[in-house]
């Protein structure tokens, strides 16, 4: 399945029901859909939020596959470059006011998914996050 998205946080929405639509279809297990929905949520939230220098639309693609157990979900900008992966994990010990603003959105992909890939190809991010069904 593909999904064209236009940046703007109203989109969302409709990717969440795509989302549960492909997972009704292929029965995809609900702990899997939660996992996907929730690591989907928070990426697209950072390339919304810090992704763009304008207001013009741009548009994300989002693709779902099955292979085997493992459903892949990539996802597709030209926001300005930024690899997820290369960003250090928080520091969770810390009391809450003193952890800085931001980061945990990654984290939670992290530990959301079983695998992660990010590349930079064609001026386009280019965010791969595979979740085991098995």
């Amino acid at each position: 399945m593909e999904i064209v998205l236009h940046n703007q946080p109203e989109e969302l929405p409709r990717l969440r029901r795509a989302v549960e639509d492909f997972a009704r279809e292929h029965q995809v297990p609900d702990r899997a859909v939660q996992a996907v929905d929730l690591a989907l949520e928070e990426h697209l939230t950072n390339v919304l939020a810090y992704g763009y220098e304008d207001k013009a639309a741009h548009d994300i693609v989002v693709r779902l596959t099955l292979a085997g157990r493992w459903l892949q979900i990539e996802v597709a900008d030209d926001g300005r470059p930024f690899n997820p992966l290369a960003q250090p994990a928080p520091d969770l010990s810390l009391p809450l006011e003193q952890r800085p603003v931001g980061g945990l959105g990654i984290h939670l992909v992290r530990q959301f998914m079983d695998e992660l890939d990010y590349r930079r190809e064609a001026g386009k991010n280019i965010f791969r996050m595979r979740k085991r069904l098995a």
